[in-house]
C-alpha cells in the first residue's frame, strides 16, 4: 500500500497528508496528486503581538515533487492566510522548506533534477517529462541550484 507520508518524505518537509489519488491508466505511468498542509501550528500566533490568529482564507499551491516509480507526483499544498484581530495584521504559512518562493518544484525535486542532469546525464526534457512540468521550469531550477552549489567553497570537503 502506498503511504505518501513515509515514501515521499513529507514529514521531513513539515507536511501532513490529507488525501491522495492516482490519475492515469492503471497499467502505465500516471500522476499522483497528494493533498497536504503544513503540520506546524506555529503560524497561528501573531508575530507582532503574539495573539492567536484566525484563518482568513486558504488556497492550493501545486508543486512537482520527486517521482514515485513511473508516476509523477504533484503536491497540492493548502496555504492558509491568517489574520490577527487585535493588531490587524495578516500573513501566510511559510513554505520555504517545501518550495522556494513562487517556484513550481519542491526542494527535493530540484535536487533530484540536478542529480539526474549532472550525474546521470539525463536531459532536461526527460526530467521535465518525468516531473510533468515545462522544460523551462526544470532548466531554470537546475541552473540556479547548480550555481549555488558551485559557489560553495567547501563543496569538496565531505
Amino acid at each position: 500500500m502506498f503511504d505518501p507520508q513515509r515514501f515521499l518524505g513529507l514529514d521531513e518537509m513539515g507536511l501532513r497528508v490529507l488525501s491522495w489519488r492516482r490519475l492515469g491508466r492503471p497499467d502505465g505511468p500516471g500522476l499522483r496528486q497528494i493533498r497536504c498542509e503544513p503540520d506546524s501550528h506555529d503560524a497561528r500566533w501573531c508575530p507582532s503581538c503574539g495573539a492567536y490568529a484566525r484563518v482568513r482564507s486558504s488556497w492550493l499551491r501545486t508543486l512537482a515533487h520527486v517521482p514515485y516509480g513511473d508516476d509523477a507526483v504533484h503536491l497540492l499544498v493548502r496555504v492558509r492566510r491568517y489574520e490577527c484581530v487585535p493588531c490587524s495584521r495578516s500573513w501566510s504559512d511559510d513554505l520555504e522548506a517545501v518550495g522556494a518562493g513562487r517556484g513550481v518544484l519542491s526542494v527535493p525535486a530540484v535536487m533530484w533534477a540536478l542529480r539526474r542532469v549532472c550525474l546521470d546525464s539525463m536531459t532536461v526534457s526527460a526530467c521535465a517529462r518525468l516531473l510533468h512540468v515545462a522544460w523551462a521550469v526544470v532548466d531554470r531550477a537546475v541552473r540556479e541550484q547548480g550555481m549555488l552549489l558551485l559557489e560553495q567553497a567547501d563543496r569538496f570537503s565531505s
